[in-house]
């Protein structure tokens, strides 16, 4: 290794880091290609169908305690390349621009790299361990760069230039507690636990992983990692990037069959539907999709046993999945086990369940799982709280007129349910006036629906679905 350039300096007769002498322009090569990454992987994400959706998060990669459990290894390093919304994504490569070359300067990006990287794997580690919520963002890295500017400002101070002494050290820890009073008060969005990761995560690997420093003699074998170790974060970064995108490959496979079965399933062909639930099944054992499928159809059969099976099966590799407690508690109720299904519901509402809010809540997942007896129940016992909850008014209408199971739709209920969700809001919710119109051709109304249908553009014209509707009230009416 050359040596550094000996300078002689106030007060200091020690040779110095090149940062210290004037030289061109530096390029943080790893800072810029950790930023190029978190964009790239944001736009495949908006274009698979938004970094928002909790869905596409996840297919991504997101931190989620139960399926790091399951074994999704790599869900440790994806989430420091997610970011949800714009906005997540522009404060933290903000953040990331201006701290990340600092510490590329006085580490060198090969061991830069791996303070991040590794900073990035703790924050994740400690999300999933204290935590259940689908959680990503580079931040949790971005502490560990903070971690490691508050070693070197302790320790090795000799390497850091005049212009940034106010960054390093005791300067740092007013920036970190900045973040963590900003963290506390919006816990709700902020993953705390993350930010704690890794910014432990940064003390520890700088505490084992100097700045280099010729001049000094260490005991520590990290004290002379080569260059070449930048190749053990580009490898970790790698794997996991394969990883995700053939979980993604997989993922998309699971929701083409469960698409085809769900057709064939609201076509009254159910031998086929479960054929196509069954492959999903045997060709993904480790996704819970398949599994709750499966055991709405065979509640839908009353085939009670299997339902159970099936739902705990989705349980056990997805634990406090609402739509797996909720349809096991289902199953439950219907067999005959009342305290089962109730303890379920706790787990998913607490233990005062006999709130409007609640019901509606319940109605809304149980509709969405195809319980439609269940569904129907708890949006009437939601009504019954609470007359005047349009929301609920207007969502029982819509079960009621268009449910995949002929035997629950009522037109003429839903028609009477969506009128007053109508006109409890004042005919200014373009949703439930679409419900109106919905349920009038329903009840073969098809002119009205037309007219109806026309108040509903009005509010909001763009809206691809209701365009579609109006479509097929005209078709009828011409007819």
């Amino acid at each position: 290794m050359a040596d550094y350039p000996q300078l002689i300096t106030p007060g200091r007769m020690k040779p110095l880091p090149p940062i210290f002498l004037r030289q061109r322009r530096y390029w943080p090569l790893a800072t810029l290609t950790l930023i190029a990454l978190c964009i790239i992987v944001f736009i495949l994400m908006t274009l698979a169908g938004g970094s928002q959706n909790t869905d596409v998060l996840l297919n991504f990669g997101a931190s989620y305690a139960p399926y790091l459990r399951r074994g999704d290894d790599w869900r440790l390093v994806m989430p420091m390349f997610l970011h949800i919304g714009w906005f997540h994504l522009a404060v933290n490569m903000g953040a990331l621009y201006l701290l990340g070359p600092i510490l590329e300067r006085i580490y060198g990006y090969a061991r830069f790299s791996v303070i991040y990287v590794g900073a990035g794997i703790a924050g994740s580690w400690l999300s999933m361990r204290m935590t259940h919520n689908v959680a990503a963002g580079a931040s949790g890295a971005i502490m560990g760069i903070a971690g490691a500017m508050l070693v070197v400002g302790w320790l090795y101070r000799e390497v850091v230039p005049w212009r940034w002494k106010r960054a390093f050290g005791g300067g740092m820890v007013l920036l970190i507690a900045l973040n963590y009073a900003i963290g506390l008060s919006m816990s709700n969005v902020i993953d705390n636990w993350g930010h704690t990761g890794g910014l432990a995560g940064g003390i520890v690997l700088a505490l084992l992983i100097p700045p280099p420093l010729p001049w000094r003699q260490s005991r520590w074998i990290f004290a002379r990692l080569p260059k070449a170790v930048v190749i053990l974060p580009i490898a970790i970064v790698a794997l996991s990037m394969f990883a995700t995108a053939e979980h993604y490959r997989a993922t998309q496979q699971v929701t083409r069959l469960l698409d085809q079965g769900r057709h064939f399933w609201a076509q009254h062909q159910d031998d086929r539907a479960l054929q196509l639930f069954q492959q999903a099944e045997r060709e993904y054992p480790r996704d819970e999709l398949p599994y709750e499928a499966l055991a709405a159809l065979y509640l839908s059969r009353n085939q009670f046993s299997d339902a159970i099976r099936e739902y705990n099966q989705a349980l056990r590799l997805s634990p406090g999945s609402p739509a797996a407690q909720l349809g096991l508690a289902a199953a439950y109720a219907r067999e005959g086990q009342p305290d089962q299904a109730r303890k379920l519901l706790e787990d998913i509402v607490g233990r005062n369940p006999q709130t409007s809010e609640t019901q509606l809540m319940l109605a809304d997942l149980c509709a969405e799982q195809k319980l439609f007896p269940e569904a129907i129940q708890h949006y009437q016992e939601a009504i019954r709280l609470k007359p005047d909850l349009a929301e609920a008014r207007n969502n029982l209408a819509w079960l009621l007129a268009t449910a995949d199971d002929t035997r629950y739709r009522n037109p003429a209920e839903a028609l009477a349910q969506a009128q007053q969700a109508v006109e409890l809001s004042h005919w200014k919710e373009p949703t439930f006036i679409d419900t109106l119109a919905e349920a009038l051709y329903q009840n073969g109304k098809y002119q009205q629906a037309v007219a109806v249908q026309k108040k509903a553009l009005a509010l909001d014209p763009g809206d691809k679905t209701m365009q579609k509707h109006m479509a097929k009230y005209e078709k009828a009416a011409g007819a």
